[in-house]
């Protein structure tokens, strides 16, 4: 529910506001490619997305960027123009995310991958490619793939906090692919190199729940 009187006015007298559940009406949802929520998609007259935004924002940050996008700053179009003009990773990285939102995984892999030839592999901005290209393998179901990039995370972020999400995705990749042992271990070993992390306690549920164990007990 709206209950903030900016956006009230702002979604009464600037845009149409189309608030749609994406479980009910699931071929829309799939036409825009909505993957997490909330998703807003700013459209056009023609129908056609102009950019969206994934996750919460602030209102005034919130209409801020709608304003922006209806304006044609910030958005994917304007960020594949600023990117020809000059090479800029971080630029890279937000089209990115960009394109992996919008369902183009092809082009988002590109793009992570250019964020990491442009640096050097170790540091923070190859990092976030990186990962990000491991979890659109794990997302796609390319399992073995995805488990060789968490590694490989692993092995060259060894003691940074990146290492540390790599490998309790790890741990995920083989549950998901349903290795029930190797993810035992996984989960195991995550919480034996990191037994004052916050996942601690999710680890130790996942290997209670592939082990058969009922809670409390």
């Amino acid at each position: 529910m709206l209950i903030d009187q900016k956006a009230i006015d702002f979604f009464t007298t600037e845009v149409i506001l189309a608030k749609v559940n994406a479980e009910v009406d699931s071929l829309l949802a799939q036409e825009f490619h909505i993957s997490g929520y909330p998703t807003s998609v700013l459209v056009g007259e023609d129908g056609e997305e102009i950019d969206r935004i994934v996750g919460y924002l602030e209102v005034d940050d919130f209409l801020k960027t709608i304003v922006d996008y209806q304006n044609g700053i910030g958005t994917l179009d304007d960020l594949l123009a600023r990117a020809e003009l000059e090479p800029d990773r971080e630029l890279y990285l937000e089209i990115a995310e960009k394109y992996k939102y919008r369902g183009g995984s092809d082009e988002a892999r590109n793009w992570y991958q250019k964020v990491i030839d442009a640096g050097e592999p170790t540091d923070s901005l190859s990092g976030e490619g990186r990962m990000s290209l491991a979890d659109m393998l794990r997302r796609a179901k390319e399992y073995e793939q995805a488990l060789e990039a968490y590694g490989s995370i692993m092995k060259d972020f060894s003691g940074e906090m990146i290492a540390q999400d790599a490998e309790i995705w790890r741990a995920i990749a083989y549950r998901q692919m349903g290795d029930t042992t190797q993810a035992i271990n996984a989960f195991q070993e995550y919480i034996e190199h990191y037994p004052e992390s916050e996942d601690v306690e999710y680890a130790t549920k996942q290997i209670d729940k592939l082990k058969g164990v009922e809670p409390g007990t």
